[in-house]
């Protein structure tokens, strides 16, 4: 039992995303204000700001004083987000939610 205890701590504590004090924006970057639609999540919204979907903790991280509970976000949000400077929207989100069912 104690081992268990001890493993749940320790995933807890060294899985658990960086808060936004430990996590700065990069040199070089510019802020989007996002309004938060239905149908997204902060993995679709990391994959269409950041080219990446595990970079989702970024923006948690970037949003933690508003977002309550990781990947938790609710439509009528507004939440900050660090891309590149030359940043160019890879597609349309609200046509690539469509698509998938998601509006």
């Amino acid at each position: 039992m104690r081992i268990l205890q001890v493993l749940i701590l320790f995933f807890t504590f060294f899985t658990a995303p960086l808060n936004a004090q430990e996590l700065p924006p990069e040199p070089g970057k510019h802020i989007i204000v996002h309004t938060v639609k239905r149908g997204e999540d902060l993995h679709l919204l990391a994959a269409y700001y950041l080219l990446n979907a595990r970079d989702w903790y970024k923006i948690y991280s970037w949003n933690a004083d508003i977002i309550k509970h990781q990947n938790t976000i609710y439509p009528g949000q507004e939440i900050l987000i660090y891309v590149d400077n030359d940043w160019n929207p890879p597609y349309d989100l609200d046509e690539y939610l469509k698509q998938i069912g998601r509006r």
